[in-house]
């Protein structure tokens, strides 16, 4: 029975089996420095027993072809490769036999050829892949279990870094463009550009759109305001307020809510984990509570 391997790049990596000895044992070795063929693949091949052919329409294949035979090809979804055409041609007849891996969903990957006459088996391909070489092993046992950092919507995650700073070029028309602000433990400003990582090496050039001036922009604000600071801030403005709904807790510090505004006008300020909402038909009042949360936030 013919043995048919149907694949761009077979032939490419049966050479490989004996161009590269390092990861063989010690008998595959002497065969090799012997001039024995390593694999018995080698033999088959040279007695015709086993053919490698990159398509299934080459034409070697087409004048070679012989029934019953054994054949190798991708893929293994059964979608791509010249394993579509032959189970066109096979899956009708009840003497034929496909054998998937095991593991995989042969439900799934045999849909497209269903009703199907021929016989499906699944089974484990052991190999040899899975061992690992001695040298290659690591020597140190890392007793420390990789920590699992948690993150949500619009909230600032800091990642750790194996340095402790990195050296990052700046444009100098965009460096000139800089508007400082400092807040409580550090110094920070907003631009517009691009940033270029080559080589390990950090640029920031400017971007296509630049704002001449730090009014052009709108203020961008991040966190949630503490509401009890920002009802202190209305009240030196002169507007009065309640803390409708509060849903703190011991593990938010920032907690959402809502605070009614009743004096001078009606106003409502919705504070949630993902925002702000200022609902008020008096824009100047409207004005006056932005800037108690302008207070109360970081922003730039």
């Amino acid at each position: 029975v013919p043995i048919y391997i149907i694949s761009s790049v077979a032939e490419e990596l049966l050479a490989f089996t004996n161009i590269i000895p390092e990861w063989l044992c010690k008998q595959r070795q002497e065969k090799l420095f012997s001039g024995e063929p390593l694999f018995a693949h080698v033999k088959l091949i040279k007695e015709r027993k086993i053919h490698v052919f990159p398509a299934v329409h080459s034409v070697e294949l087409l004048t070679n072809w012989q029934e019953p035979c054994v054949v190798f090809c991708p893929h293994w979804s059964l979608r791509l490769g010249p394993v579509v055409h032959l189970l066109r041609y096979w899956c009708s007849d009840p003497n034929s036999l496909l054998i998937l891996e095991g593991g995989d969903d042969a439900n799934l990957a045999l849909l497209p050829f269903k009703p199907m006459a021929m016989k499906v088996l699944q089974c484990s391909f052991l190999s040899g892949i899975r061992q690992f070489p001695k040298d290659l092993r690591c020597k140190i046992q890392i007793s420390e279990v990789n920590t699992i950092i948690h993150y949500s919507e619009n909230e600032t995650l800091c990642m750790p870094s194996s340095k402790e700073s990195t050296e990052i070029d700046i444009a100098t028309d965009l460096a000139s463009q800089f508007h400082w602000k400092t807040l409580k433990q550090e110094t920070i400003t907003r631009l517009d550009g691009e940033l270029f990582m080559d080589q390990g090496k950090h640029r920031l050039l400017s971007g296509f759109r630049q704002a001449d001036s730090k009014q052009h922009r709108p203020l961008l604000h991040w966190g949630s305001p503490d509401l009890k600071r920002l009802l202190t801030e209305l009240s030196k403005m002169g507007i009065t307020g309640t803390l409708k709904k509060n849903m703190d807790s011991a593990e938010s510090k920032n907690a959402a809510g809502i605070i009614d505004i009743d004096d001078p006008e009606k106003a409502l300020i919705d504070v949630r984990e993902t925002g702000t909402v200022i609902i008020t038909a008096d824009e100047s009042l409207a004005s006056h509570i932005f800037k108690a949360i302008d207070i109360v936030l970081d922003g730039i």
